[in-house]
């Protein structure tokens, strides 16, 4: 399978996305059971290497294959507007972790220089994919632009490595709402059962979502 020859994947029969998700149910909650910011670090590492080896791979796609007549509205529909506002939001929806990465520091004074460059570095991937994208596909852009890329072996490594980061850094967004519910729970059982309400809760928090 050789992107550079036009070979694709071979499409075959595939599972109800439920049963796949069934199927990560164990995993997730197992990732889940890390109680520490600490111990997510390295997982965290990992994730974004992932998903850095994906932007890469997917910028070296969209810029190989401009077009070379650009013919697209210069603004967007009025109707889309909410969609793209509501998108925008929640694409920095990871700004529930900032307190809590702040708090876990060892130099907390250092952390709005740590915030203010990682946002920006990931304002300006947004923007800068977004409008790449566009310009590559056209109005025909999927709703992620790992939809448009061809079913050869390179590009589905690029799905397979997201789908690796977003794994990886469910943990990260589960600790904000396990840090807020748990220790409320926890305070009504006696000690020694206090591991096993924990991970109890977490176990129908990763359940519920």
């Amino acid at each position: 399978m050789n992107c550079h020859r036009n070979q694709t994947a071979v499409t075959v029969p595939s599972f109800d996305s439920r049963l796949y998700m069934l199927c990560f149910l164990p995993a997730i909650i197992l990732l889940v059971f890390t109680p520490n910011l600490k111990y997510l670090a390295p997982l965290s590492l990992a994730a974004n290497l992932a998903m850095c080896t994906s932007l890469v791979l997917i910028y070296f796609f969209c810029f190989t294959n401009i077009p070379n007549h650009i013919n697209l509205p210069k603004v967007g529909h009025a109707k889309d507007y909410p969609l793209f506002f509501g998108t925008a939001i929640f694409a920095f929806e990871g700004i529930g972790v900032v307190l809590p990465l702040e708090n876990k520091m060892q130099n907390p004074q250092s952390f709005n220089m740590v915030l203010y460059l990682g946002m920006g570095i990931v304002t300006f991937l947004y923007i800068s994919l977004g409008t790449i994208g566009y310009i590559t596909f056209g109005e025909a852009i999927g709703g992620s632009v790992t939809l448009n890329l061809p079913n050869c072996w390179m590009y589905q490594i690029v799905k397979l490595l997201y789908c690796f980061g977003i794994y990886i850094t469910f943990a990260l967004q589960f600790y904000v709402p396990a840090a807020i519910l748990i220790p409320a729970v926890l305070s009504r059982f006696s000690e020694r059962w206090e591991l096993t309400v924990d991970l109890l809760i977490r176990t129908a928090l990763v359940v519920f979502t």
